[in-house]
């Protein structure tokens, strides 16, 4: 929603002290202990911190969802939304792989949505998102601090150790004021075949494992080379098998081909050496007549 001035560019919502507090009752009251489960194709590192649920917050604009004004073919959802008594018609395209995305997630993270779009457009993108309410809380603008150039997110706010918070946004200006526990996520537009959400997912899992997340891009760093480094140290020993396989296949035909030649010579010299002994028998017979 970059460009859609009409949804980013109204007045930050007052909430009065009654609504935090209810929000406050309704987090708590969605966020029970839960036994921690694990992901069983990821290494996680074990610690004695298991069993805290790590805090997840999820951006919603070019993060998990692209919106515009503007119609196209692909689009997942369209909205008729009333923002200040004008009616608009946004058209929203939903970036692959999010159902995934939430319930692996779900499994080890209290999800989070926050973004610094209006409510009444980003709660029913929101709905449809995550219809089963996987997030255990929904963030709109008026939640975002206002900084000289924009609104950010104040993950403070959110009453937590930062070393159990995670932030993925796809503009580093969002987590400015905590900026240890960002992951940059490349933006999202149109691509239905990006699988952004499926290549940072494993890294989510394993992190959320670790007694601190931070510095999270950093982390993310390290975890990207060490499977590269595996993913080459996998090939290096598939190629050697194959190498191995190939040798082996050519020291047993060199072995045929050695065994064929020596039985063929074999062969020749008992024709030959029975061709000699005909022609001296039959010599031999001549001479007697």
């Amino acid at each position: 929603m970059q460009n859609n001035q009409i949804i980013y560019s109204q007045p930050q919502e007052k909430r009065s002290f009654l609504s935090r507090l209810c929000s406050c009752f309704e987090y708590f009251k969605k966020n029970p202990k839960q036994e921690n489960q694990y992901h069983p194709e990821i290494d996680s590192p074990k610690s004695s911190f298991i069993g805290q649920r790590k805090i997840i917050v999820l951006d919603l604009d070019e993060t998990l969802v692209h919106s515009q004004f503007q119609h196209f073919d692909s689009y997942d959802l369209s909205l008729d939304i009333v923002v200040q008594s004008q009616n608009f018609k946004v058209f929203v395209i939903v970036r692959p792989g999010i159902k995934q995305f939430f319930d692996q997630l779900n499994q080890f993270y209290d999800i989070i949505l926050w973004t610094a779009s209006l409510k009444e457009y980003a709660m029913p993108v929101m709905d449809y998102i995550d219809p089963d309410r996987k997030a255990v809380e929904r963030l709109f603008r008026d939640s975002c601090t206002p900084l000289k150039n924009g609104l950010t997110k104040d993950l403070t706010k959110l009453g937590r150790d930062l070393k159990d918070v995670v932030i993925v946004d796809n503009s580093v200006f969002s987590f400015i004021m905590n900026p240890e526990n960002g992951l940059k996520i490349k933006d999202f537009y149109f691509d239905k075949f990006d699988k952004e959400l499926e290549t940072i997912l494993p890294f989510l899992i394993w992190i959320s494992q670790l007694s601190d997340v931070r510095p999270v891009q950093i982390q993310y760093g390290e975890f990207q080379k060490k499977k590269r480094l595996e993913k080459k140290s996998d090939e290096q020993q598939n190629q050697y098998g194959i190498s191995k396989s190939v040798t082996i296949q050519r020291k047993k035909l060199n072995r045929k081909s050695l065994i064929k030649t020596l039985t063929e010579h074999v062969m020749e010299r008992a024709r030959v050496g029975k061709e000699d002994t005909n022609e001296s028998e039959k010599e031999t017979f001549e001479m007697g007549n």
